[in-house]
């Protein structure tokens, strides 16, 4: 798909079911779709810089992650931001959780091993696995994605996008938890109502790995290939998938590729995390910026050949994603064409 920008052509606009994998249709518009003057209502374009969004962990060490955005399909996001180790250990009941790490180093204890994730990791911890962490460091901020449906690595080949043998990582057993006194356990489930057991001894103490699989691991996004179709580029391929196909993972790093066509989504919100530069994406250019654009929202979405690069990671959900009134009190409004704060919000600020 050729470039297109507010002059010249008449741009191109594909509306497409199941991201562009299944039905398409493509029209000229005499009009550039993306722009809007101003909206009112909860589906509408977000965006907002981790560094802003400030997680309740961060300075209540007895506090949970902040949740950002919720859904009817229980898929949810949400931040953290320690500066103190957990003092109670976590099991999530009903959802898997993948942790990206966007800033410091963190050390997981999990009942299954021990792993320290570094900027730029992606930290799988399935349903029922429990857990705690800490920054190794002052400070760590992440962003957790939560999925009922069973999460797994799904490149589209076996080898070349992801080297399994190489750049996964697991967790693994040590002797450096001993087991302690009276030990807080919180089960959480999808409805808040979280449920807490005082354990006589603490539970992440263990012996020795018996199994050869083990379902905690670790992947750097910097070891994730971006596929390119040349010359075009073409749409991204996922990493990560759940088992209902309801999250979808993508690396969106900067690549050679033209710019993405203006587009509506019929099936997916898509949330992008921008990690860092060098190189700016569009209107994104502050480390931790997340995007969002809910599913029937036209949008264009800035180039991703970016000379200078860029480090980026894309996750589209079926859920239909409604942000917390916490999270939109420090986010902004979103045009859809560079993915920069809307006009309306530049003209209040």
């Amino acid at each position: 798909m050729s470039d297109q920008t507010k002059g010249g052509e008449p741009p191109v606009q594909l509306w497409t079911r199941d991201g562009f994998m299944g039905a398409i249709s493509v029209v000229t518009r005499s009009t550039y779709a993306p722009d809007y003057l101003s909206v009112e209502g909860q589906h509408a374009p977000r965006r907002s810089v981790l560094d802003r969004l400030i997680p309740d962990d961060r300075d209540n060490p007895d506090a949970l992650a902040t949740t950002v955005a919720t859904s009817r399909l229980g898929i949810r996001l949400l931040v953290s931001g320690r500066r103190k180790p957990m003092p109670y250990v976590v099991r999530n009941v009903e959802a898997d959780e993948i942790h990206f790490i966007q800033s410091g180093n963190v050390k997981f204890e999990t009942d299954v091993g021990c792993i320290t994730a570094d900027e730029g990791d992606f930290v799988c911890i399935p349903r029922a696995i429990a857990y705690r962490y800490a920054p190794t460091g002052d400070a760590m901020r992440s962003v957790i994605v939560e999925s009922p449906s069973a999460l797994k690595l799904s490149p589209p080949a076996p080898t070349g996008m992801v080297n399994v043998a190489r750049d996964v990582e697991y967790a693994t057993v040590g002797a450096d938890i001993p087991a302690g006194g009276p030990t807080k356990l919180i089960l959480k489930t999808l409805d808040g109502e979280n449920t807490v057991f005082t354990m006589p001894h603490d539970p992440l103490s263990l012996g020795m790995q018996l199994s050869e699989s083990v379902p905690v691991w670790k992947l750097n996004l910097n070891k994730i290939q971006v596929l390119t179709y040349l010359p075009e580029g073409g749409p991204p391929s996922q990493f990560l998938s759940s088992t209902a196909g309801d999250v979808l993972m993508f690396n969106l790093s900067s690549r050679p590729s033209n710019r993405p066509p203006i587009h509506i989504n019929a099936d997916f919100d898509e949330v992008i995390c921008y990690v860092r530069g060098p190189g700016a994406w569009g209107g994104c250019s502050e480390p931790g910026t997340l995007t969002w654009v809910p599913k029937g929202v036209i949008h264009h979405g800035p180039s991703e050949n970016v000379k200078e690069a860029y480090q980026a990671w894309l996750m589209e959900t079926r859920a239909t994603l409604r942000w917390t009134p916490a999270a939109i009190a420090a986010s902004q409004l979103m045009e859809t064409s560079e993915y920069g704060p809307h006009p309306s919000e530049l003209r209040h600020s």
